[in-house]
């Protein structure tokens, strides 16, 4: 097992104003009815999935290392925000009720240039507990609460891949959103089983001809007010065991 030790990062310097709720949806905000776990704060960012959407790889296997594949989206705050609660949403199948386990969270400063850099290494960041289990939106629900998260206004990469052995667990795979904003997905094979190369890509473009695939992300927490100090811009979570 690895080490759950996440270490709080305030990435950026906010302006003195709250945060403003956002979301991808051209509907507005949804509640947070569709959640399988008690949200603790207001949604910050709601990317839900569209079952009319593909799903792609977004999966650690401990006993398939060299596939290994981390997906991150890009997610944007208008204020300074501290996240509390982070759900990605997965197809049914094995998943549906594990219960208690480990995902790799990862947050990368997003510069706008379509993917995240080449120094953002998803194996160097944190494993942080997580519930999965088959929430009200009719998908797998990988969710880690209790973060204690601040970012500064901006944009970022946001990933929350679960860590399950394809032995024991199989493969369930992320769902797009039916409503896709800013740039497309990316996802980064590390040990580059897949053949497309160790290097982050579009994750939609890569692996399945998808133009613009945006991954379904859901973050809760609170907008903050005040100025964010400057501790560092790349992967915010440190700290991480390997296998």
């Amino acid at each position: 097992m690895k080490k759950a030790l996440i270490a709080g990062l305030a990435i950026g310097v906010g302006s003195a104003a709250s945060a403003q709720i956002q979301s991808s949806s051209p509907a507005g905000l949804f509640s947070d009815g569709h959640l399988l776990n008690t949200p603790a704060g207001p949604t910050l960012w709601d990317q839900q999935p569209d079952g009319g959407q593909p799903g792609f790889i977004d999966q650690e296997f401990g006993d398939f290392a060299s596939f290994s594949t981390y997906t991150v989206s890009d997610v944007n705050f208008s204020g300074n925000v501290v996240i509390t609660d982070i759900t990605t949403y997965y197809t049914t199948g094995v998943w549906d009720n594990i219960g208690a386990a480990t995902a790799a969270l990862n947050i990368f400063s997003d510069d706008g240039s379509g993917l995240p850099a080449g120094t953002d290494d998803p194996t160097a960041g944190g494993s942080v507990a997580v519930n999965i289990g088959l929430g009200g939106s009719g998908f797998v629900e990988v969710t880690a609460t209790g973060l204690n998260i601040a970012l500064g206004a901006g944009d970022y990469w946001v990933g929350l891949t679960p860590e399950l052995d394809f032995g024991t667990f199989g493969q369930s795979f992320l769902v797009g959103s039916g409503a896709p904003t800013g740039d497309a997905s990316a996802s980064r094979n590390p040990g580059g089983a897949f053949g497309i190369g160790p290097d982050w890509v579009d994750t939609g473009a890569t692996f399945g001809g998808v133009s613009g695939w945006d991954g379904s992300i859901t973050i809760l927490g609170t907008p903050t007010p005040g100025t964010l100090a400057l501790l560092g811009l790349g992967g915010l979570v440190a700290g991480r065991r390997r296998r």
